[in-house]
């Protein structure tokens, strides 16, 4: 009896169409495919990692990039043709982009960010000013800022403009006409708000907010006891720079808590080596 096509397992499946090499089929299979299965494929077949990378829409691309590890990044990046490396750089978030960019040699850094557009080149090289561990290297610039005269009208029109682009649009950032952080509020203030309440209305100007200089610990710290998705990230000066959510903060503590424990494996092997090597 024939295996229905849910019975037979996803790297079967992307193997038989290998074979017949169409590459409309490719993208299709790819297409209806989970994240994280997609990830698992181009563990098993790195042969096929930058087509498999390269059949995606460059959206799907990203979320699979993002969660392969440094040395098969470097491994993806190298395949890809040129064209679709920029494009792939180019939609990556600005602290993604810095996380891998970090990890490689300066040569290599100053070749990508050579295919960055002019903005992202930009924002790239202001997060790799930032010290290492510092609040600035997690930081995304993407967010939506409104001023207090602005209505929640007018905060509704600029979300639908801007929020697009922004990692967490369930805060809403008061600024200044200097760019100094005033305030941050919530977006269920705005919807149970009438539509002529202004900003300045709903403030209550308790916000906060990281340096760009801070420790990536403090914000671990600052986000264990506040309730928050995320976190605005601002100068000595007080102006707005970016935000960090609790996702990139997550990540940096599992990141350190893996590089603990592989210390302590490594600490363990070598006990175990001097114990072999006594008796």
């Amino acid at each position: 009896m024939q295996l229905e096509e849910d019975e037979i397992s996803i790297p079967a499946q992307f193997e038989a169409i290998l074979e017949l090499g169409k590459k409309s089929e490719i993208k299709e299979f790819l297409d209806d495919q989970n994240i994280s299965d997609v990830v698992d494929l181009v563990y098993e077949f790195p042969e096929h990692e930058a087509l498999i990378i390269a059949n995606m829409s460059v959206h799907r691309a990203v979320n699979v990039f993002k969660l392969l590890e440094v040395l098969e990044q470097k491994s993806v990046i190298q395949e890809l043709p040129p064209s679709y490396t920029a494009a792939l750089l180019n939609e990556l978030p600005a602290d993604d982009r810095t996380d891998f960019l970090e990890e490689l040699p300066s040569n290599a850094v100053r070749e990508l960010i050579k295919l960055l557009d002019p903005e992202e080149r930009r924002v790239t090289l202001s997060l790799l000013g930032y010290p290492e561990n510092s609040i600035g290297r997690l930081m995304n610039p993407d967010y939506v800022y409104v001023y207090s005269h602005n209505t929640v009208e007018e905060v509704f029109g600029i979300i639908r403009k801007y929020g697009k682009n922004s990692e967490a649009i369930n805060v809403i950032y008061v600024i200044n006409q200097t760019g100094e952080l005033l305030d941050d509020i919530r977006i269920g203030e705005f919807i149970l708000s009438s539509p002529s309440t202004k900003v300045s209305e709903l403030m209550d100007e308790r916000v906060i907010s990281l340096k760009a200089y801070d420790d990536q610990e403090l914000a671990s710290e600052i986000f264990k006891m506040n309730n928050r998705v995320a976190l605005p990230v601002v100068s000595e000066s007080n102006k707005l720079l970016g935000i960090v959510t609790i996702d990139d903060v997550l990540w940096v503590a599992t990141e350190e808590y893996s590089e603990d424990m592989q210390k302590m494996g490594g600490h363990r092997h070598l006990k175990n080596l001097t114990w072999i090597s006594l008796y």
